[in-house]
């Protein structure tokens, strides 16, 4: 909106008084007239409560299929699908499997799609969120602190969606938006806990056994505040930012991770 865009967003209960709002659910075949007059597309739309596979592509593949094949149709100039980092070759997490089949489907309308990394920043959505709100306990479970994660600032993240819906052409490749030097998981986790003048204390835990914790809540219905498929997600991340040659030479830039 900065930039003079005018911006219609698509969610389930839109606000009577929001004449930019219209009604979308991934659940639910998106009715022919919902891009009437639009430009550009970006999906970002994902439902996080489900855990299990059956569910998940039911209603993000198949619901994700829908509004690119709807988008097709109506020849949409740009649209965009926001993937994530989760989403490479050899994952073992359902969240970056389905992520990977919906690339496969825009791709096969010659969409395009990005990969964002870890998201953090005032607005603190997301994993961060969930991890910033966990750096709140007296002692804090370290369950990956070993590994890695590619991290954007939520400004970086924006500017670069819509740099790419204004761009006149766009190589139909992932795209990584992250900064390419990886963050060790404990450091991340150590600084956005410092985000309020605190010391976190962290204590190393095998990972396995909060995974294991957490998917025999998810079976016998437990509403937990954390999935063990992101857990998944925290413990075997991305190897690298991918098509970084292709990202600079669009001119976008991210900063490295700090507070």
């Amino acid at each position: 909106m900065a930039q003079g865009w005018r911006t219609v967003g698509l969610v389930r209960q839109p606000p009577p008084s929001d004449t930019n709002a219209l009604s979308y659910d991934l659940m639910r075949t998106p009715s022919p007239t919902l891009l009437d007059g639009i430009d550009t597309l970006v999906h970002c739309a994902w439902d996080l409560s489900i855990t299990r596979r059956r569910e998940i592509w039911r209603v993000n593949v198949h619901g994700t299929a829908a509004l690119l094949r709807l988008a097709e149709q109506q020849g949409i100039r740009r649209v965009i699908f926001v993937s994530s980092m989760s989403a490479y070759d050899t994952t073992t997490q359902l969240y970056g499997q389905a992520k990977l089949e919906c690339e496969s489907i825009a791709a096969t309308f010659g969409h395009n799609v990005v990969r964002l990394g870890l998201v953090y920043g005032p607005g603190w959505g997301g994993m961060a969120g969930s991890l910033r709100k966990m750096t709140k306990l007296p002692i804090i479970p370290l369950l990956a602190g070993e590994s890695h994660q590619y991290t954007v600032h939520e400004e970086d993240a924006a500017v670069a969606i819509v740099q790419l819906a204004s761009v006149p052409e766009v190589p139909l490749v992932p795209l990584g938006i992250a900064h390419p030097e990886p963050v060790k998981f404990g450091h991340f986790v150590r600084t956005i806990g410092t985000t309020d003048g605190r010391v976190p204390h962290l204590v190393p835990v095998p990972w396995q056994i909060a995974y294991a914790m957490l998917r025999a809540g998810e079976v016998v219905g437990v509403n937990l505040p954390f999935r063990a498929d992101s857990l998944l997600g925290l413990v075997r991340p991305a190897p690298e930012v991918p098509n970084q040659s292709v990202v600079r030479d669009l001119g976008f830039s991210f900063r490295s991770f700090s507070m």
